[in-house]
């Protein structure tokens, strides 16, 4: 315990002079507050679960973190970096090269991950679930067998913090389970989340008839953007999950290797649910437009009627109207009122017709 609480008191003592040292402006005393931990009891509990500091002095105390670390044994390690941050602390470590690539907030547009003999690098692009058409964070991984470091920008640090420490703990026996319990933390509630879209979907289908197509035009465009953002996802983390399932340079113990793959499988799931939805969208949007379709039929069918029932009145109209001398119908003292008959019975005719073939 002794040797714990020297190990972990080492990490706290980084994590705070490094705090102080990039804000100067704030006096604290490191020896007070370590006997304040010390005497606290629940400092088993607080030790334990290793992330006091960040609660008390990166939440408390400062107004912005730029690293944050973790040790749960001497073979796994966890570090949260800001970009710059990772720049300089990660540049002796093999595949910094690559891991470069990843430390510049506007080139991490996907999820992607490239194995290499020593180590692991990649990056994360995982959309908000409350906006999807936003992304929630975006982050840089690097992974060796004695330590995870995660690089993201200073205002993702506190969400990633929440993430690795949830109520459930993480997975911390080495740094490939505490890897593999991070990504499926990521999809932990993925399924409730879809089928929330499904029962959106179901309310709109429902509404075909009482909606406005134009706002149930934009609802349906709204929505199968945020699934086609999902559906790259998955589809960017089911490459991801192959890559380490495969696992060709031997990098990761079997058993990692096997829950990787197991992962995939949930991964795929997720994508096939997305894939199904994006599909269940078009239905409704074809189900709309055939809905307007048959409004517009209805409109033309009446239309037509009412042009067919008038036109032989205006045939009539238009040959009693060429004034011609010698038309003997003019000069019929009761000529108009059988016109008047004959236009009637016209009318009369044609609509007991056109009710006979069920188009009025």
């Amino acid at each position: 315990d002794a040797q714990e609480s020297r190990g972990l008191g080492d990490v706290y003592k980084r994590q705070v002079l490094h705090c102080k040292k990039f804000f100067p402006n704030k006096s604290f005393s490191v020896k007070s507050f370590f006997l304040f931990l010390s005497h606290s009891p629940f400092c088993g509990i607080l030790r334990s679960y290793g992330f006091f500091v960040y609660g008390y002095f990166s939440i408390a105390y400062f107004q912005e973190v730029v690293r944050m670390e973790w040790t749960f044994s001497d073979s796994v390690r966890l570090s949260l970096l800001s970009f710059s941050e990772a720049s300089k602390a990660c540049a002796a470590l093999p595949g910094f090269s690559l891991f470069r690539r990843s430390l510049q907030p506007e080139r991490i547009e996907y999820c992607r991950a490239e194995l290499l003999p020593d180590c692991l690098v990649g990056s994360l692009a995982v959309p908000d679930k409350t906006h999807p058409l936003h992304l929630a964070f975006s982050l840089a991984f690097y992974l060796d067998r004695g330590q995870l470091i995660l690089a993201a920008d200073e205002q993702t640090l506190p969400a990633l913090q929440s993430l690795l420490f949830p109520e459930e703990p993480l997975d911390t026996s080495d740094v490939f389970h505490l890897f593999f319990s991070f990504l499926e933390s990521l999809i932990q509630e993925d399924m409730l989340y879809l089928q929330n879209f499904e029962k959106r979907l179901a309310t709109i289908e429902e509404s075909l008839l009482d909606t406005l197509p134009k706002e149930l035009q934009r609802t349906l465009i709204t929505i199968r953007r945020e699934l086609l953002v999902f559906h790259a996802y998955y589809q960017q983390l089911l490459d991801m999950c192959e890559i380490l399932s495969e696992d060709e340079n031997h990098f990761l113990p079997p058993e990692c290797a096997r829950q990787f793959s197991r992962l995939g499988n949930r991964v795929d799931r997720l994508y096939d649910h997305t894939q199904m939805l994006r599909e269940y969208a078009l239905q409704i949007r074809e189900m709309q437009q055939a809905q307007i379709d048959l409004r517009q039929n209805d409109t033309m069918r009446i239309l037509t009627v009412v042009s067919t029932i008038f036109f032989p009145l205006s045939l009539i109209a238009g040959w009693y109207g060429m004034n011609f001398t010698h038309m003997p119908e003019l000069s019929a003292p009761y000529a108009y009122f059988i016109l008047i008959g004959v236009c009637i019975l016209i009318v009369a005719v044609e609509i007991w017709y056109f009710k006979k073939k069920g188009w009025f």
